[in-house]
């Protein structure tokens, strides 16, 4: 049991930039890298460990052949419960909304998405939509989706870097260009499209909309605003969103702290400002921007050395 560092699988979407790839020196084929998929047992972007024991194999394999790495907490989910993703919007993502479990399990065989945004670096001026101005009808919504006014409706949030926005599921939301932000979300790749601003696919087609499931799972009066769940708790930590699925933290490191990784949980950090070394028994592990590490359930005492801005996540 050691601190597993993590390779992520990459995506370039058609909206990504390319700050991940030359500044957090994320691989790809292209130039262009929309999301890293940090931690990830996904099946459509699986991490893979490159260090140690288990180099070279994927996550989801270690974790299926060693279930208590992932913690006793994580029994409740038949799953590894979240992903953890890096995302560079060069331009709007499409207006877009997750169902809840219960709807997801009935209608698409798979289960619903909660995030966190954390906002990594970003422009200034820039922001993202997250629910709506003031309640609105699902009539409203759906004639504002086949008009294309959608946007006028949604509650445009200005952010700067450390902002922090809890994204339940069934809220309609949109990262807007010139963004940076660190996600944790359950591990669900299931996203309802209602907008996408006329914008074509690689093969010069317009992207599928899925209006109506849309509608039908969306929260008409939901309004989201930044660091609304956040919580100082001292020597550094912020607790930046909490809930059923996933806590997640943020540890602005100017020297030591120290993590305990009891049996409970599992614990992932991602650096994504500065450098930082984590000790576990005698060894040192370096993490620089852009890295990140899973820490199996039951290692104890691991501490982080260093200046830096860790974003921690665990059940």
């Amino acid at each position: 049991m050691y601190p597993f560092k993590l390779k992520a699988a990459t995506k370039d979407y058609v909206w990504g930039g390319i700050k991940l790839k030359e500044f957090y020196g994320k691989e790809s084929s292209g130039d262009v890298v929309a999301e890293s998929w940090e931690v990830s047992c996904h099946p459509d972007g699986p991490c893979v460990i490159e260090n140690g024991q288990y180099d070279g194999l994927t996550l989801g394999e270690v974790l299926d052949a060693n279930p208590r790495y992932k913690g006793s907490d994580s029994e409740k989910f038949p799953f590894f419960p979240i992903l953890v993703k890096l995302i560079d919007a060069k331009s709007n993502l499409s207006v877009q909304v997750h169902p809840g479990d219960e709807y997801a399990l009935e209608h698409e065989g798979q289960f619903g998405k909660t995030e966190m945004w954390y906002i990594v670096e970003c422009e200034k001026g820039v922001g993202v939509y997250c629910g709506f101005k003031k309640p609105i009808t699902k009539e409203k919504l759906r004639e504002s989706l086949l008009d294309g006014t959608i946007t006028d409706l949604l509650n445009f949030v200005e952010v700067k870097k450390g902002d922090c926005l809890f994204i339940p599921s069934g809220t309609v939301h949109a990262i807007c260009g010139g963004c940076v932000i660190c996600e944790i979300q359950q591990n669900s790749s299931l996203t309802y499209r209602l907008y996408d601003y006329g914008r074509l696919d690689k093969t010069g087609k317009p992207r599928q909309l899925h209006i109506e499931k849309a509608v039908e799972v969306t929260d008409t009066a939901k309004v989201v605003k930044a660091n609304s769940e956040s919580r100082f708790i001292g020597d550094g930590v912020t607790e930046l969103a909490s809930c059923k699925y996933f806590t997640t933290d943020k540890i602005e490191l100017d020297g030591v702290h120290e993590f305990d990784v009891d049996e409970r949980s599992f614990l992932t950090v991602t650096c994504v400002e500065g450098q930082a070394e984590f000790v576990y028994n005698g060894k040192k592990y370096p993490a620089y921007a852009g890295d990140t590490y899973f820490m199996p359930a039951g290692m104890g005492k691991v501490s982080a050395e260093g200046t830096a801005e860790l974003i921690s996540a665990r059940v």
